[in-house]
């Protein structure tokens, strides 16, 4: 604050600045000016003014609270702070921080407190032109869900026309689509292992123990010698090899759990044992496994030996799940060995396999036999 004489015309007059910061957010300042005043009682009047009303301009902005970038950055923080205690890691962070900064970009410098509904359709509706999938857009609005809930619950949010909710809680961002999953029949899964043994393919015993365990491909990749129990007849699985870390984590579900041997995976384990006794893991880590190609690897010889269909890696755990279901394996032996927690999940294997209505329609006694001659009454002799 400051009153400052000067002359203009000969004249002796005075001028007032006045300028206030955010006690709370230093990011916050009002500054206002006056100038033209003719006496310092007039000046001193004016100061009392001004700064009566950039206290309360202050005030009110203080109370709005931070900007959405800001509720970013201390999420981020906060969390950070906080790992090992909580639900996050650093790449699941990096990954919220990520979707907001790329798809809510346009609410960076407005004021949480001021986002309406309107601004949440908006960030849908921009991200749904550049062409992102269903699935992206719920996680963009799961992100925005997060962080606006916990700013709302560390009161750096005042609560405001949302009544407590987030701009795009409650929108409708795409269903999922209930599509068949491609899967490989019994008979195309007997071929694929037959040719690639007599092709000697690299990748056949990676192939040949996924299809036979239901393990998963982080899971394969940190496969030891010493997770194979072979006087027990069981694989211990403990541990996953995540690209990302370039290192070892825990299983998806974050519990270990046993897979059986049955004798045909015993038999190939003991020839894979001939040639990488020595070796730390059981399977070669070939580059295009490592860097997240092995599904391209699969469909290339898939396509060679006649098989065209659009499948992934993980398509051989579909098929270990859904061939031992359909002959008659119990649905939660098989999660327990392949380590689903979710049933809802693994409601997508039973369908496939169709033992959820298989023999349903078997009363349904309706369509005549083949030879219907031994219920026709002769009308002549």
């Amino acid at each position: 604050m400051a009153i400052r004489e000067y002359v203009k015309d000969g004249k002796k007059l005075y001028k007032v600045y006045v300028n206030e910061r955010g006690k709370k957010l230093k990011r916050i300042r009002i500054q206002r000016i006056i100038s033209g005043l003719d006496s310092i009682n007039a000046a001193r009047r004016e100061e009392k003014k001004l700064l009566k009303e950039v206290t309360e301009a202050v005030a009110k902005l203080e109370g709005r609270g931070l900007t959405w970038s800001e509720i970013i950055y201390r999420w981020e923080i906060s969390t950070r702070g906080s790992l090992g205690f909580g639900r996050f890691n650093v790449h699941s962070i990096a990954d919220h921080v990520h979707r907001l900064e790329r798809y809510t970009d346009l609410w960076a410098l407005k004021v949480a407190s001021d986002l309406t509904r309107a601004d949440g359709r908006h960030v849908i509706n921009l991200a749904i032109s550049k062409g992102i999938s269903p699935s992206l857009l719920r996680r963009i609005r799961s992100s925005i869900n997060l962080v606006y809930t916990w700013g709302l619950e560390e009161g750096f949010i005042q609560h405001n026309s949302l009544s407590g909710k987030s701009p795009v809680h409650g929108l409708v961002v795409g269903g999922k689509e209930d599509k068949v999953k491609p899967i490989l029949t019994l008979d195309e899964v007997r071929k694929l292992l037959l040719e690639a043994k007599a092709r000697k393919h690299p990748w056949y015993p990676i192939w040949a123990i996924a299809i036979s365990t239901g393990m998963r491909s982080g899971e394969l990749q940190a496969l030891e010698w010493g997770d194979i129990d072979e006087k027990n007849g069981i694989i211990r699985v403990s541990k996953s090899f995540n690209k990302r870390i370039n290192g070892m984590k825990c299983p998806k579900n974050g519990t270990w759990r046993n897979v059986d041997i049955n004798s045909q995976l015993k038999e190939l384990l003991k020839e894979i044992r001939l040639e990488r006794a020595h070796e730390q893991f059981v399977l070669p880590h070939f580059p295009e496994w490592k860097y997240g190609d092995a599904g391209k690897v699969l469909r290339l010889f898939l396509e060679g030996i006649g098989i065209k269909k659009r499948v992934v890696f993980h398509t051989l755990r579909a098929c270990f799940a859904t061939h031992l279901l359909s002959t008659g394996v119990e649905p939660l032996k098989v999660m327990r060995m392949g380590g689903w927690s979710d049933l809802k999940t693994f409601q997508i294997y039973l369908r496939l396999s169709g033992i959820d209505v298989k023999g349903v329609a078997e009363a349904l006694d309706v369509i005549p036999s083949s030879d219907t001659t031994l219920n026709v009454i002769p009308l002549f002799s």
